[in-house]
């Protein structure tokens, strides 16, 4: 990591927090389509992963600095509290978000594989999260579902998919769906990489 600058100046945070607004939007969107889809529920997280990790990439790489891919794993994790999650996510965001980064900062920003790795502990982060108000929580968990108008049928299928290999499973298409966000990442930005020296 000896070629990274030190210090995130303002122009590397205005770039973090376009590239982080960004990563909101699409997998609310995806979120929203798929939150009253039964089993799909437990795959949101996945899902986003596919379409978000040109967004993490071009962070990681044009800012080259570690703390970027932290903050933008915390503000992620934040909106999430803002959005209804339990406050766990905060810590998440934190904690993956700068595991994240120490894994792609050992690539120096510039090595595909530490981004990737980098990106699917990130998305770690956020599978967890979601699966921690059911178990940890359940009760405010249903209470604060049954307050935004879903079905107690829905919420008891939801909790019940915490339990057994579907659980184990949604963290293995975690996985493989952030390896292959990251090289959608990776295709979707080729030119800008090669012009960086990168690719």
């Amino acid at each position: 990591m000896g070629d990274i600058k030190k210090g995130l100046r303002a122009k590397d945070l205005i770039t973090v927090g376009i590239f982080t607004a960004l990563f909101i939007v699409v997998d609310f969107a995806f979120a929203m389509l798929l939150s009253g889809l039964g089993i799909l529920v437990m795959f949101i997280t996945s899902v986003c992963a596919l379409v978000s990790g040109t967004f993490f990439l071009y962070v990681a790489v044009k800012v080259r600095k570690f703390g970027a891919v932290t903050i933008m794993s915390f503000l992620v994790g934040a909106f999430m509290f803002l959005a209804g999650h339990f406050w766990p996510c905060l810590v998440f965001g934190a904690v993956f978000g700068l595991g994240a980064d120490f894994l792609a900062g050992r690539g120096g920003y510039k090595n595909f594989w530490w981004n990737a790795a980098g990106y699917v502990v990130m998305i770690l982060g956020f599978t967890l999260d979601g699966y921690t108000p059911m178990v940890i929580f359940r009760d405010a968990f249903v209470t604060s579902r049954t307050q935004m108008g879903m079905s107690a049928e829905f919420i008891q299928m939801v909790l019940d998919f915490t339990h057994g290999p579907l659980l184990i499973a949604s963290f293995g298409v975690a996985v493989a769906c952030a390896l292959i966000g990251a090289f959608i990442g990776r295709l979707l930005l080729r030119k800008h990489f090669e012009k960086a020296g990168i690719l």
